[in-house]
């Protein structure tokens, strides 16, 4: 008797997890785009080291996909890890899976961004760049998650240029990291009724701090520890994100408003403090600031209403690329210029050498997804997860509010 086969029909909660999925690829992407065609190139560095010129930097979408791409990344990670905690049975349980979910792949990429990088010699590649070799402080501080200048002090290391990231963006990671530590010890130590009150708390003292920094030109140096607990230049995506996957549960709650106003007031604050009584217009840093809101809002508004204009995002490539969109980020800026500058070498036209740059790096991505990500998220789970959960169960005190019965 031959076995019926089952067809999985596709639910509307699937679907809006592939438009997640080629959401987070959007975002790649975008900051992908943003690096090869604008980040080192006039007028943000002079003189362009691109063999294909400088003509779209100046195209004013493109200068700021690279912020777009990663406050898109943190609205969806807001989203992601709301919905993360509130299914988790406890602190070791989310920490674990945060931990599986981020650093296999850090580790990988930063390892082979700094072999490529080291290895070709890319700093003598570009004569004009500032030292791009990475550093064992620079390595070891990126694959931790923290800032190497940090780690330099900490250690009393000297270097002769101040220590930097093996990939510019891993600054994001950091943030990231920050973000699930606040937010993981606030649902924690919160009951489930007053979290959002606790996180518009916070969130109030955020955008506190980001007023007071913005009026002042800068913090004073005894405030640093709070501003890095409470992020005033960062959190405020991250909480929009949480208010988007709560108001599918609780619609217009006081705290979610709250939360939704304050936090988007955060985003605002420089082009409400350039409005100010006695200035005269609002500023270009403002217009761009509102312009970027805008890019960052629209896509995610259009996700949360379920509009069909992000059919689009639902395409096969485009879920592939939002599922490898994480290894993407991670690698491929400083490869991707060794790769221009070695077919441009090989005496390839510039914009083939770019468009094959860009397919090399995805390519890449793909496959460390593939043979990395999954293989290592899996490992780390295998091996730590029912170890956390035996703690769990042992002391009640590292369950989530709710599970502690």
């Amino acid at each position: 008797m031959t076995a019926t086969p089952v067809i999985r029909i596709k639910t509307a909660s699937d679907q809006r997890l592939e438009v997640l999925d080629g959401m987070r690829g959007l975002a790649a992407l975008m900051v992908v785009a943003y690096h090869f065609f604008a980040r080192w190139a006039e007028p943000q560095f002079t003189p362009t080291l691109y063999a294909h010129g400088d003509d779209l930097a100046t195209f004013l979408p493109l200068q700021l996909a690279g912020e777009v791409g990663v406050h898109l990344f943190f609205l969806i990670s807001g989203f992601v890890i709301m919905m993360t905690l509130e299914r988790a049975t406890g602190l070791l349980d989310f920490i674990v899976k945060r931990a599986a979910r981020l650093w296999p792949a850090m580790l990988v990429c930063a390892t082979l961004s700094t072999l490529i990088i080291n290895v070709s010699g890319v700093g003598n590649l570009y004569e004009n760049v500032t030292r791009w070799q990475v550093t064992p402080v620079e390595y070891l501080s990126s694959i931790v998650f923290i800032p190497p200048d940090m780690t330099a002090s900490l250690f009393g290391i000297q270097q002769s240029d101040m220590p930097r990231w093996v990939e510019g963006v891993y600054w994001t990671l950091w943030s990231e990291v920050r973000f699930y530590a606040l937010i993981a010890i606030a649902f924690w130590l919160s009951p489930r009724s007053l979290f959002l009150w606790v996180w518009a708390a916070l969130q109030a003292l955020s955008f506190g701090v980001d007023v007071l920094q913005q009026a002042m030109g800068g913090l004073p140096g005894g405030l640093w520890p709070l501003a890095m607990l409470v992020q005033p230049d960062m959190l405020a995506w991250f909480t929009l994100g949480l208010v988007s996957w709560k108001w599918r549960d609780l619609g217009a709650h006081p705290a979610l408003l709250l939360l939704a106003t304050i936090a988007g007031l955060s985003v605002l604050v420089g082009p409400i403090i350039s409005l100010a009584p006695g200035v005269t217009g609002i500023s270009e840093s403002a217009a761009r600031q509102i312009i970027m809101l805008l890019m960052v809002g629209l896509p995610f508004v259009l996700f949360l209403t379920g509009s069909v204009l992000l059919k689009p995002l639902t395409w096969p490539p485009f879920i592939a690329v939002g599922l490898a969109s994480y290894p993407l980020y991670l690698f491929h800026e400083r490869p991707g210029m060794v790769y221009m500058y070695w077919l441009n070498s090989a005496g390839i036209p510039p914009w083939i050498s770019v468009a094959l740059a860009v397919i090399i790096v995805i390519a890449t991505a793909l496959l460390l997804h593939r043979f990395a990500e999954i293989p290592g998220k899996r490992f780390i789970l295998g091996h730590t997860l029912s170890g956390a959960e035996r703690l769990q169960a042992r002391f009640r005190i590292f369950r989530m509010p709710g599970n502690r019965n």
